[in-house]
């Protein structure tokens, strides 16, 4: 049997030696850098205190006295309390259902296209062949969803009420 000797090259330690302390001189400089960031990325921005009662983020309240020394201490101004609001507050007026922007924003896509096989604005045979079957009839397609719309055409805000308003808006454009 034939044997055939592979030479090596001489392995140098030293070398390799001072490459691996350089790279651990790095990361245990980096280390406390790392340390140092760490701290200042935890450190509280700022305190909350209420009147009569010891502010949180204080050594008081539990913090390291590190930490609260690093923490600057911010200025709490003397505040008047706000007068009583009248329990009779006016409820806000609720906005009248916009059926051309939902329409734009839920059933554009679709409805305005033609896309997988949607009546399109505008086309009254096809708006007419449906509204045959009756409003309840679409309006149980549209609330449930039929073939490849989805149920109340992804408008998941809106009431029945909305979706008919919808309904009536594509079929008189």
């Amino acid at each position: 049997m034939h044997r055939t000797s592979v030479k090596t090259r001489p392995f140098s330690v030293v070398p390799q030696l001072s490459v691996m302390l350089l790279v651990a001189g790095l990361f245990a400089s980096q280390g406390a850098l790392a340390q140092q960031s760490i701290a200042e990325n935890l450190r509280p921005v700022g305190k909350v205190c209420m009147a009569g009662q010891p502010c949180v983020g204080s050594p008081a309240a539990g913090a390291s006295p590190a930490v609260a020394a690093t923490t600057p201490e911010p200025e709490v101004a003397a505040t008047t309390p706000e007068p009583e609001v009248a329990a009779t507050t006016p409820e806000p007026e609720v906005a009248a259902f916009d059926a051309a922007t939902v329409y734009q924003q839920s059933c554009f896509a679709c409805h305005g296209t033609g896309a997988a096989g949607a009546p399109e604005i505008g086309d009254p045979d096809a708006w007419s062949e449906r509204m045959e079957k009756g409003m309840d009839a679409v309006m149980a397609n549209v609330i449930t969803g039929i073939n490849a719309m989805p149920p109340k055409g992804l408008c998941m805000s809106c009431s029945d009420d909305d979706l008919k308003a919808l309904v009536n808006y594509m079929v008189s454009q």
